[in-house]
């Protein structure tokens, strides 16, 4: 065995307690500098998200500020104006043009119409006219009767003129 010196290995041992202090004081400093990092980066997010945060209120304020003005008044003002129509077209709305036509076809021949009035709110038409005596008027409300645009007619008014034609008035209430 020449060549081998054991007296040498005895001087290279290390200590046991200085082993666990350098091992505790590396991942001690490990954490402290993840910690750190994750610190650091974290204000970063924040500080990225707060300047994409302030690009997009620029942004808003930008287009805020082109949607004023009388242009975009007038498109709002037609756009309210397209609602109402579009409501007023959807509320199935009588045309009185149309019931004009109707109430003159059902009109006898002896009977002589004088006034139209058609109210829209309350849903009723108020027809009035002149004829030569009483038969006529039973057998024009009859005529209005039988027709199914009405759910009741009723009689306003039935007098004599100075002329001795008989004038008359009725309501007519829609269905």
């Amino acid at each position: 065995m020449a060549g081998i010196n054991l007296s040498s290995s005895t001087l290279g041992k290390k200590s046991g307690s200085g082993g666990l202090v350098d091992s505790s004081f590396i991942i001690i400093t490990i954490l402290f500098c993840l910690t750190v990092a994750g610190f650091g980066g974290l204000r970063w997010y924040i500080s990225s998200q707060d300047a994409t945060l302030a690009d997009l209120d620029a942004t808003l304020k930008e287009g805020g500020l082109k949607l004023q003005g009388p242009t975009v008044d007038r498109v709002a003002y037609f756009d309210s104006r397209l609602t109402l129509a579009e409501k007023q077209a959807s509320s199935g709305a009588v045309d009185s043009q149309k019931l004009l036509n109707e109430l003159e076809s059902l009109v006898i021949p002896s009977v002589k119409l004088t006034k139209y009035e058609y109210n829209a709110a309350e849903k009723f038409v108020v027809v009035s006219g002149e004829t030569d005596n009483f038969k006529y008027v039973a057998q024009q409300v009859i005529s209005f009767k039988s027709e199914k645009i009405f759910a009741g007619i009723t009689v306003e008014s039935l007098t004599r003129t100075e002329s001795g034609r008989i004038a008359f008035s009725f309501k007519a209430k829609f269905n």
